[in-house]
């Protein structure tokens, strides 16, 4: 995901966490930018193989990234947007404009009316979620309990309690009771879907790579040229077939060498 910042301030920073994303002047966009040089459906953000692609939707005061003007064009952190006169910057998922890296942990809404909203956990305390307004992150929805689950950072974890709601809490679709998550992994509350951003040292898988300088040669096997080969093939194909022992040869040949003087003798006696 990225975050999106007008370059004025007028506003926080905001998520783009659909995959199809829009920006306009009409209020039902995602991101509204009540501007006369911004059309009602400006411009759309497109999210396929974890790569974001800004798309102009014919929009008569154009789509600019870093100043050239597209059609579609992906975007990447520290692009600069321009969408008729409004301007806006790209930044990584844990940055936000004039800060060092985000040491915080996040949930961001990436569906329905709340998509894009994100809501930080404290660092030195758990924080509930439910309906009600004493909790830390408040959820005006009907289906949800009025404490619904807490959440608390644990390491590089977070830790994801069902506070006896009765819709239930999910990790990654599982059911939770006090369940261990990582940067990354999707929270549900009833229909409210979350995803899960911790800091960047903690979303940052650790590398399995090994340096090729570490790695070993792998031993060379010599063939052993005094053991005799085992055939795999059939014993009746040419050049594989099974040779006679020793033992057998002599008696083979014994048998020719009695054939042959029964023939002979036979033959004498008959000239005789």
């Amino acid at each position: 995901m990225l975050k999106l910042q007008l370059k004025d301030r007028r506003q926080d920073p905001v998520w783009v966490a659909e995959k199809l994303y829009s920006i306009g002047s009409a209020p039902d966009n995602h991101l509204v930018l009540p501007d006369e040089s911004i059309s009602p459906v400006h411009a759309r953000l497109i999210t396929t193989a974890n790569k974001v692609y800004l798309k102009d939707n014919n929009s008569p005061f154009g789509c600019y990234v870093n100043e050239q003007r597209i059609t579609q064009k992906e975007i990447q952190p520290g692009d600069v947007i321009r969408l008729g006169s409004i301007e806006l910057e790209v930044l990584a998922p844990t940055e936000a404009a004039n800060e060092a890296p985000a040491l915080e942990w996040h949930l961001v809404a990436d569906g329905g009316w709340l998509a894009g909203k994100s809501y930080a956990i404290p660092r030195d305390r758990p924080a509930t979620i439910g309906r009600a307004d004493v909790n830390d992150i408040v959820i005006p929805g009907s289906h949800l309990s009025r404490r619904h689950a807490q959440v608390q950072v644990q390491g590089d974890q977070l830790l994801v309690e069902d506070l006896d709601s009765v819709s239930g809490t999910y990790v990654n679709e599982q059911l939770a009771s006090r369940t261990p998550a990582r940067s990354g992994d999707r929270l549900r509350i009833d229909v409210y879907s979350f995803r899960i951003v911790g800091p960047e040292h903690a979303a940052r898988p650790k590398s399995t790579f090994t340096p090729l300088a570490n790695l070993k040669p792998l031993a060379r096997v010599k063939p052993d040229v005094h053991t005799p080969k085992r055939w795999k093939t059939r014993p009746t194909s040419p050049g594989n077939r099974e040779e006679p022992k020793p033992h057998q040869r002599q008696e083979l040949w014994l048998w020719v060498v009695l054939i042959v003087t029964a023939i002979l003798l036979i033959g004498g006696l008959y000239w005789i």
